[in-house]
C-alpha cells in the first residue's frame, strides 16, 4: 500500500515542480549573457533550485496574509492576533516544531494552553504556510458549534484526512448527509427507556467488584482505569451490539503495566485492543497538530495502519456474526419484500444498522466510533459522595433511575470531574466560508474560509475569569452553592459533551447539570453516559470507602513530569499526582494504579 507521504507528494508534484522549473528557466535565460556567466555554475544553481519551493511558500504566505487583511478591512473587521515564536524564523517553522515536539512529554494540552494564556484567548497559529485559529472563549465556541454550525463542519482536508484510518466514515469524522445518517441511526438507542434499564450495568459492575475486592484484600495495586475501561467496553458492546466481548474475564495488567501470561495466544486480547487503539489515536493527534502537511511525516509507511488492523481485528468475530445475522434477517422478510426499519424493543444498535446496510466498512466504522465514545468515561470517587449514597440508596440496594436523580452531590462530583478533566480536551472544526466573530467589546474579527478552528474545552473549563479564582481546585460544591450562578449566566462555558447539533447522544451529565440549574425539565433526556457512570460509582462506593493511589504500580516514566520539564507555575502542573494526557480523548498516562479500601 502506498504511504500517505508518497500520495501527498504525487498530488503536490505539479505545484512543487513549478517554482524550481521557473528558477531553472530564468537561470538558463540569464546564462546566455556574459555578465551572468556565474548562473552556469552548479554551485550557484543548486542552492537556488533547492530554495525555490520554500521561497515560493514564503511569498504565498505573505500574499495570503495581505489578502486576509484586505478582506477584513472591507468588512469593517480586523485579523486575529498571531502566536509569536521564540525567534523570527521565516514561516515560523519553530512554532510548528514546538507544537509537535511538546506532545510526548507535556501535561495535557499544555503547549496550546500556554499560547492562549500568554498571547490571547483567541489567536491564530501561523506556521509553515498554514493557519489555525485557537480559542478558549465561550462566545466563539458557541459560534462554531451552534449559531453558525453549518459553516464549521469537521472538514475533510485536515481532520477527516488525518483520522480516517482510525475512525473511517463514522459519526465522529463525517459531515453532511453521512453524519445525519449515523446520527439518526444512533439516537433511538439513547432514549430514557433504553438507558435507564440497569440490568446490563448491574451484571458487569458485579464482575468488576469481585476483581477489586480480591485486589483490595491482597493489597495488590490494579490499574483502575483499565478496570473501568473494561466495564464500559463490556457494557457498551452488550447494550449496542447484543454480544458482550467479556473483556473483564481476561487477566488484568500486573503492576508496572506488565502483560500477564496468556492462556490463549491465538486470539486478540483486550490489552492488545486498548494499546492499539490508544496508539492509533496518539498518532491521529500528532497528525492534526502538524496540520495539512502531516503526510510528510509518513513517507515510508502509514503510521496508523498496523495499529488499526490490530484493534479492528478484535471485533472481526462480531462483524462475522453480524453479517450472518443480516442473512437471517433477509430470509425473514415479510411478503412485501422489505425489512422492518422500526426500532422495536430488544433491537440493538447493530440490528438496526444491519437493516440499513450490509457494507462491512460502514458497519465497522459505526461501531468503532460509538464504542470509542463509550470507552472513555473516568469517574472520580469522593468520600462525601459515599455518605449521600448510603443515605439515599443504602449499603447494598441496586440503584434505580429515580434514586440516581436524588444524588445531587454525586451529580456535582461528576460535573466537577468533567469540568477539570473533560473527555475531549480540545476539538477542531474547519470553516467553509469566511465568518465574522464579534468580541464582547464590539471588535469584529475576520475568519477566512478554509481555516481550521480549534477550541480548548479544558482551558475554558479552568479559566479563572469564567469560574473564579478557585478554578483550578476540585470542588464539587461549586455546582450546589452560589457559584453556580456563573454557569447559569453563561451555559456555554461548560461543554464536556460538545454542544449544538453534534452534541454527544450519550451526554446525560450535561443534561443533569442543566436540570440542576432548572433550564431543562424533560426527564426523557436522561441518557447512557451519566447513567452508566453514576451506576458504577454507586456500586463502588457501596462496597468501598475510598481508593489509595499506588505510584509503585505505575509503569516506568509515567508519573508526572518524568523529565523535569513541566512549568510548575502553570495550571495544575505542580499538584497532579497522575499524568493527564490526551489523544482524541483524555486519559491517565500509564494508568491509574491504586487499591480500593473495602468498607
Amino acid at each position: 500500500m502506498i504511504s500517505p507521504g508518497v500520495v501527498y507528494l504525487l498530488r503536490a508534484a505539479p505545484t512543487l515542480l513549478l517554482p524550481p522549473l521557473i528558477v531553472y528557466g530564468v537561470l538558463q535565460y540569464l546564462s546566455g549573457f556574459p555578465v551572468f556567466a556565474i548562473t552556469k555554475a552548479l554551485w550557484f544553481r543548486f542552492p537556488l533550485l533547492l530554495l525555490a519551493d520554500p521561497f515560493a511558500l514564503y511569498l504565498l504566505d505573505q500574499w495570503t496574509e495581505l489578502s486576509h487583511w484586505l478582506q477584513a478591512r472591507r468588512l469593517g473587521a480586523q485579523v486575529l492576533p498571531q502566536v509569536q515564536g521564540r525567534w523570527y524564523i521565516p514561516l515560523q517553522i519553530d512554532v510548528l516544531v514546538q507544537c509537535v515536539k511538546a506532545i510526548p512529554g507535556e501535561y495535557v494540552a499544555d503547549n496550546f494552553g500556554h499560547m492562549l494564556l500568554t498571547q490571547g484567548k483567541t489567536v491564530v497559529l501561523r506556521a509553515a504556510g498554514q493557519r489555525k485559529v485557537l480559542t478558549m472563549e465561550p462566545r466563539y465556541v458557541k459560534r462554531i458549534l451552534a449559531t453558525n454550525f453549518e459553516n464549521f463542519p469537521k472538514g475533510d482536508d485536515l481532520f477527516g484526512a488525518a483520522t480516517r484510518s482510525v475512525l473511517g466514515v463514522g459519526v465522529f469524522n463525517s459531515d453532511g448527509d453521512l453524519w445525519k445518517f449515523h446520527r439518526t441511526l444512533t439516537r433511538p438507542f439513547f432514549t430514557r427507556d433504553r438507558t435507564s434499564d440497569f440490568k446490563i450495568f448491574d451484571k458487569h459492575a458485579n464482575a468488576i467488584l469481585e476483581i477489586l475486592r480480591d485486589a483490595s484484600r491482597t493489597g495488590t495495586p490494579l490499574d483502575i482505569q483499565d478496570v473501568f475501561a473494561r466495564f464500559t467496553l463490556d457494557s457498551a458492546t452488550e447494550f449496542l451490539i447484543g454480544d458482550c466481548v467479556n473483556s473483564i474475564q481476561e487477566p488484568m495488567l500486573l503492576p508496572g503495566g506488565v502483560e500477564p501470561p496468556r492462556k490463549n495466544t491465538t486470539g486478540h486480547s483486550t490489552s492488545d485492543f486498548f494499546k492499539a487503539f490508544a496508539r492509533a489515536q496518539e498518532i491521529m493527534s500528532i497528525r492534526v497538530r502538524t496540520g495539512k502537511i502531516w503526510p510528510l511525516r509518513e513517507i515510508k509507511k502509514d503510521a496508523i495502519e498496523e495499529h488499526s488492523q490490530q484493534f479492528r481485528a478484535y471485533f472481526e468475530p462480531i462483524f462475522d456474526k453480524a453479517l450472518q445475522r443480516r442473512k437471517e434477517l433477509l430470509r425473514e422478510k415479510d411478503e412485501t419484500g422489505t425489512l422492518n426499519h422500526e426500532v422495536e424493543e430488544g433491537t440493538t444498535f447493530l440490528d438496526s444498522l444491519l437493516q440499513q446496510t450490509d457494507n462491512r466498512t460502514l458497519i465497522r466504522d459505526a461501531l468503532v466510533n460509538t464504542l470509542s465514545a463509550g470507552r472513555d468515561t473516568h469517574p472520580e470517587v469522593l468520600s462525601t459522595a459515599r455518605e449521600e449514597i448510603l443515605q439515599v440508596i443504602g449499603p447494598s440496594a441496586s440503584p434505580t433511575y429515580e434514586k440516581l436523580r436524588e444524588l445531587k452531590y454525586l451529580r456535582a462530583v461528576l460535573n466537577e470531574t468533567l469540568r477539570l478533566f473533560p473527555p475531549v480536551p480540545m476539538n477542531i472544526r474547519e470553516s467553509i466560508n469566511s465568518d465574522i466573530w464579534e468580541a464582547a467589546d464590539g471588535r469584529r474579527y475576520f475568519i477566512p474560509a478554509g481555516t481550521p478552528a480549534a477550541y480548548s474545552v479544558i482551558h475554558m473549563h479552568r479559566d479563572e475569569e469564567l469560574w473564579g479564582p478557585d478554578a483550578l481546585v476540585f470542588d464539587p460544591m461549586r455546582w450546589i452553592d452560589s457559584r453556580l450562578a456563573r454557569l447559569t449566566a453563561n451555559p456555554m462555558m461548560f461543554l464536556p459533551f460538545n454542544a449544538g447539533p453534534r452534541i454527544c447522544v450519550g451526554q446525560q451529565a450535561r443534561i443533569a447539570l442543566l436540570n440542576t440549574v432548572g433550564r431543562i425539565t424533560d426527564d426523557s433526556c436522561f441518557q447512557f453516559a451519566y447513567n452508566e457512570t453514576s451506576f458504577l460509582l454507586v456500586r463502588l462506593l457501596q462496597t468501598f470507602s475510598g481508593i489509595t493511589l499506588r505510584p509503585d504500580g505505575q509503569p516506568a516514566g509515567t508519573l508526572p513530569d518524568p523529565h523535569g520539564r513541566w512549568d510548575l507555575t502553570r495550571g495544575r502542573n505542580a499538584i497532579e499526582k497522575i499524568w493527564p494526557k490526551s489523544h482524541s480523548t483524555l486519559y491517565v498516562h500509564g494508568g491509574l494504579w491504586g487499591v480500593m479500601e473495602e468498607a
